[in-house]
């Protein structure tokens, strides 16, 4: 499995092959939508330049990220500033991963990448829930007069797996939140759990609260890097003071595991903000993080 030649070199420790491994990373170069400041196209090539620069060995977690745990096919191949075309394309990328059994973890890119994935992602597992670990709601219907955007990501995701104001428990649960319009405020405050947290202790408490709410049921995380605080993630187009640490993020990543997960995104990296490439140096840590997990939860289901 292939999406596309690979210019830029592969995450490090990734199999040769897609045969014989659960989960399949891969990139989606878009940022035709960003209203601020522009340049996550580049995120995934970023991303994967300063993994070079990691351990394969993870200290906190005393574990390695094996060569048959993941394969980076390379990135999708999108219809330069096509919005539309290029959400058909990343569905039809995911669709390929989900039809043969594996999981797709994806390297944005702006946020909108991830109406797309949630296409393909809604026909395999119809009762899907999300984790949204964001400084924005994403819940507007349009901005700037357009539907698809990166400021409406959740809102399309929220159309496409027809998400009700009357689910119990919500399907959505936000985490880190604190920036948006008082209409998309209100409207979360009253149907989507809204959690804050402080401490790498508090990270484990609060989502584990989540896990037994919503048990086995498959979960699907998308991760915008603009959820932690600018001192730790400048790079990034839309950033918001007062989010996560770096050290928040890392125990969300090794926790993720713990839930049914179906698949993940990370966006919003952008490598021409991003001062001596603090913020793509930590998105590579978390992908790394997040994949020796994934290892670790799939031994123990075998044991």
């Amino acid at each position: 499995m292939s999406l596309l030649h690979q210019p830029y070199g592969s995450f490090i420790g990734s199999a040769q092959s897609a045969e014989g491994v659960r989960n399949v990373l891969f990139g989606i170069p878009m940022d035709f939508t960003c209203c601020f400041r522009a340049g996550t196209r580049l995120g995934p090539k970023e991303i994967r330049y300063f993994s070079d620069n990691l351990e394969t060995y993870s200290v906190e977690q005393g574990r390695e990220l094996r060569e048959d745990s993941f394969f980076d096919a390379g990135d999708v191949e999108l219809p330069f500033g096509n919005a539309a075309g290029s959400l058909e394309a990343i569905d039809a990328a995911v669709e390929a991963i989900l039809a043969s059994g594996k999981r797709p973890i994806a390297l944005g890119g702006e946020h909108l990448v991830t109406a797309g994935i949630i296409r393909a992602i809604g026909r395999h597992y119809p009762d899907v829930v999300i984790l949204h670990i964001d400084a924005h709601f994403d819940l507007r219907e349009t901005y700037a007069g357009q539907a698809l955007s990166h400021a409406t990501a959740l809102r399309q995701c929220w159309n496409t797996l027809g998400f009700s104001t009357s689910d119990s428990p919500s399907r959505l649960v936000q985490l880190g939140i604190r920036s948006g319009p008082r209409e998309e405020a209100i409207f979360a405050r009253e149907h989507i759990l809204q959690l804050q947290v402080e401490g790498a202790l508090d990270v484990r408490r609060q989502l584990e609260s989540v896990r037994q709410m919503w048990g086995d049921r498959p979960v699907y995380c998308t991760f915008d890097i603009d959820a932690l605080d600018p001192a730790f993630a400048p790079g990034t187009g839309t950033p918001e003071a007062g989010g996560l640490s770096s050290r928040e993020a890392l125990e969300i990543m090794r926790f993720l595991p713990r839930f049914n997960l179906v698949g993940f995104d990370l966006v919003e990296v952008s490598p021409v903000l991003d001062h001596a490439g603090i913020t793509s140096a930590l998105a590579a840590k978390m992908i790394r993080e997040l994949l020796i997990a994934l290892d670790a939860a799939s031994e123990e289901v075998c044991l």
